[in-house]
């Protein structure tokens, strides 16, 4: 995206970019300022402007939320798969009553929970009686988000950040650890003492009760018709690109070598990035060894059928670490993407794993029938704290059903010491 830069070489966005946010902005002011006319309710409202379906941290929740506390009335908000279409008319319509329904939930919800970048928080201060949780969809800090990447031809930029501050107004930020919680303050631009790693993430809830992890994978098994007493291999990448709409997945894994090596000891199942639209070519020999399982809406579930995972630069390493399973990162762009993305820490001594940056060195370690599971579990213990399955229904109790009940959660906050909060 061109951009220019002031005298002092600060990156200026376009004009029809300064002009899109301003307009916006106004709008949503102006749409919150009227919904705010109506009473606060006792509602819990899962919002998300990037997904047509709720997943991973909102799921978990919802689904705890409905079973601990059946009474909660809960409020799905997501927008539309059409909003994103071709026809202008369309888009701009659909967008229109997204926003304004947005508008009305935020300023209504007694509870508001995201667990993304959400641009409609962040255009007025929270109203008084309202309580917005971010609960963000990496189990830990990997690549730089927010306020570190200002300086990054990915995320935003200064004039923006200037106009309309991002990531705040969150009354509290769910994180996996103590540790984590330093990263993503600085990436908010917030104080450590709204963060809380005394619940847990919940959508690591999935990688947890033996007759479910087997139910899932004999599902899973039966839909891609993955074969019996074959070693299963996750190949995960994360996407490329500076921005969500020119999201494309990386072409440097040759899988033809792969399957050549591993010579039918092993499936590979291929889930690439949401957000790529163009898959990668796995058809014609490729048949029978690569699965595309793209489709399979949670990466999580698709972690528990898999014996070894393959990826670069996902925040998938975290919740993949909780099974004490082998890990490597195949990243031969690893410079580049330094330069266009970088990381909170040092990708080549803090991943949980080996890093290739050749298929056949790759092939040869998939190939072997041990590897060392140290690194994982040291990476583990270092980022996430609590991870037991339950993480979901501790926070229906002591976030949500105090809050629907007038009180303040009951938690433990990072950077307060161990005290319950006050509100």
């Amino acid at each position: 995206m061109p951009t220019s830069k002031t005298a002092t070489s600060e990156v200026v966005p376009p004009l029809r970019d300064r002009f899109r946010l301003v307009t916006q902005t106004l709008l949503l002011r102006t749409m919150q300022r009227i919904a705010r006319l109506a009473p606060v309710e006792e509602k819990v409202v899962f919002a998300s402007s990037r997904a047509a379906e709720l997943g991973g941290n909102l799921l978990w929740i919802h689904d705890a939320v409905r079973r601990e506390l059946p009474q909660a009335r809960l409020v799905t908000l997501l927008r539309p798969l059409h909003a994103r279409g071709s026809n202008p008319l369309s888009r701009g319509l659909s967008y229109l009553r997204f926003m304004w329904r947005t508008a009305r939930e935020l300023a209504t919800a007694r509870l508001f929970i995201v667990d993304d970048y959400f641009f409609p928080l962040y255009v007025l201060p929270a109203r008084r009686g309202t309580f917005a949780v971010q609960t963000w969809h990496a189990s830990g800090p990997f690549k730089r988000i927010g306020y570190a990447v200002l300086d990054k031809g990915f995320g935003t930029n200064e004039w923006s950040v200037r106009y309309l501050p991002i990531h705040t107004n969150y009354a509290m930020v769910l994180t996996g650890s103590r540790e984590s919680a330093t990263h993503y303050a600085a990436a908010f631009n917030m104080p450590e003492g709204r963060f809380v790693s005394s619940i847990g993430i919940p959508r690591t809830d999935a990688m947890f009760g033996p007759e479910r992890i087997a139910r899932i994978g004999a599902e899973i098994r039966a839909r891609y018709r993955i074969p019996s007493g074959k070693r299963v291999v996750l190949y995960a990448p994360t996407f490329r690109g500076a921005t969500v709409r020119s999201a494309v997945t990386p072409q440097n894994l040759d899988l033809a070598a792969l399957a050549a090596r591993l010579d039918g000891s092993a499936v590979l199942l291929v889930k690439e990035h949401p957000f790529v639209k163009e898959r990668l070519d796995i058809s014609g020999a490729l048949q029978g060894f690569a699965i595309d399982v793209s489709d399979y809406p949670d990466i999580n579930e698709l972690m528990l059928v898999s014996d070894i995972m393959v990826t670069d630069y996902s925040s998938a390493i975290f919740e993949y670490a909780l099974l004490e399973r082998p890990m490597a990162f195949f990243a031969p762009d690893l410079a580049d993407y330094e330069e266009e993305r970088s990381f909170f820490w040092d990708f080549r001594t803090g991943v949980p794993g080996p890093i290739f940056t050749e298929t056949a060195a790759l092939a040869d370690w998939l190939a072997a029938p041990v590897h060392d599971l140290a690194p994982v579990r040291a990476f583990r213990s270092r980022w996430i704290e609590i991870a037991d399955g339950h993480s979901s229904a501790r926070f229906a109790h002591q976030v949500v059903a105090p809050l629907l009940a007038g009180r303040a959660p009951q938690v433990e906050w990072v950077g307060r010491g161990h005290e319950s909060s006050d509100g």
